[in-house]
C-alpha cells in the first residue's frame, strides 16, 4: 500500500467501491439497537467529525470518498486514522487485496489498536460473545469502557448476564454515571441478590440507599413463581445493616416499594426473622396469610424452611 491518506491506494482493490444495501440497512438496524449511536460514531467524533451518522455508513462510493477524506485530513494522529479505516475494511465484504490484517500490517498499525477496533466492530454488530473475547484483553487502553459496559447490560439483543459480569470484571471500568450504575446493578442483582447487597455497599454513601431500593424493588417486582419467592426468601434472609434495615422498612411501608406486590409479607416475614415477632403481634393474621401473586407468606414459608 503507497499511502492509506489516497483514496485510489487504500481501495485499489476496487476505486468504484460502494456499501451494499444490505450492508447499510445492517448498520442502521444496529445504530438503532443501540440508541441510534454505534462506537464507530463515538471514534469519528474523537476525530472531529461531528456529522458522523450523516456520513456513516456511506450510502455510495463517493460518500465513501468523503468519509474517507474527513478521517484523513483530522487533526488526529496517524494511528487513531488508521484505526478508523481499519474498522471500515472490516465492513468490506472478505478481498484478498483489501483484506484488514493487510491493511494493519502494512501501516504498522499498533496491536492493542487492532485490537480494540476488533472489539468495537464485533460490538457494533451484535456480536457480544466475539467483542468480550477482544475488549478484555489486558493491553488494551481503557477507552469507552462505561459505554461498553452499558451496551453488554442493556442490548435488546444481549441476554447472557454473564458477559456483563465478565466484561466488569476484567475491565474495571470507573462507573461514572447513574445511568451505567443502575443498568449493571440489575445485572448483578439478576444473578445473586446477596452479591448485589455487598457491591451496593461498596458504591459511596450517595448511592447505596438507591441501589438497596433497587434491589428490593427488584426482587419483589419480579415474575410471579418459584424463583421470585427464591430470591425474596434470599432478600428477607441478607444480613442488612442498622441503615439497611431501616431502609428496608421505610421502603415497603412510605416509600415506592409500597404498593409492591407482597410488601406487608416480605416486611412481616423480616421481622420475625430478626426476631421482631413482636412488631407484627398485632397484625390481623390475614395479612399475613394472604397470597400476593405467588409472593404471600405460604409460597416464602415453604421455600425457606428447605434452606
Amino acid at each position: 500500500m503507497d499511502d492509506f491518506e489516497v483514496f485510489e491506494d487504500l481501495f485499489a482493490f476496487e476505486p468504484d467501491y460502494a456499501y451494499g444495501e444490505q450492508t447499510i440497512n445492517k448498520i442502521l438496524k444496529c445504530r438503532r439497537s443501540m440508541e441510534n449511536q454505534l462506537f464507530i460514531d463515538r471514534l469519528l467524533k474523537t476525530l472531529g467529525i461531528e456529522q458522523a451518522t450523516a456520513l456513516y455508513p456511506p450510502r455510495s462510493n463517493q460518500n465513501l470518498r468523503t468519509l474517507h477524506h474527513e478521517i484523513v485530513t483530522s487533526p488526529s494522529p496517524d494511528h487513531h486514522k488508521q484505526s478508523v479505516l481499519y474498522y471500515i475494511l472490516r465492513d468490506i465484504p472478505d478481498k484478498d487485496a483489501n483484506h484488514p490484517s493487510t491493511f494493519a500490517t502494512a501501516v504498522f498499525l499498533p496491536p492493542r489498536y487492532r485490537i480494540f477496533m476488533d472489539g468495537i466492530w464485533f460490538l457494533d454488530h451484535g456480536k457480544f460473545a466475539r467483542a468480550l473475547d477482544y475488549l478484555t484483553e489486558p493491553v488494551l487502553i481503557p477507552t469507552f469502557t462505561e459505554e461498553i459496559l452499558y451496551t453488554f447490560c442493556t442490548h435488546p439483543d444481549q441476554r447472557d448476564e454473564k458477559l456483563a459480569l465478565a466484561y466488569y470484571y476484567c475491565a474495571s471500568p470507573a462507573i461514572t454515571s447513574t445511568k451505567v450504575l443502575e443498568a449493571f446493578f440489575e445485572v448483578l442483582a439478576s444473578t445473586s441478590v446477596t452479591e448485589a447487597l455487598f457491591w451496593a455497599r461498596k458504591q459511596g454513601e450517595a448511592s447505596h440507599r438507591g441501589l438497596f431500593e433497587q434491589l428490593v424493588g427488584g426482587v419483589l417486582d419480579g415474575v410471579e413463581g418459584e424463583e421470585r419467592a427464591r430470591r425474596s426468601v434470599e432478600l428477607i434472609y441478607l444480613p442488612f445493616s442498622k441503615k439497611e434495615e431501616v431502609w428496608f422498612e421505610a421502603y415497603l411501608t412510605g416509600g415506592e416499594g409500597r404498593e409492591l406486590s407482597g410488601a406487608d409479607d416480605t416486611l412481616a416475614v423480616r421481622k420475625m426473622v430478626v426476631g421482631r415477632s413482636s412488631a407484627i403481634a398485632g397484625e390481623e393474621k390475614g395479612s399475613v396469610e394472604s397470597k400476593s401473586n405467588g409472593m404471600g407468606w405460604s409460597s416464602m414459608r415453604s421455600s425457606y424452611e428447605k434452606i
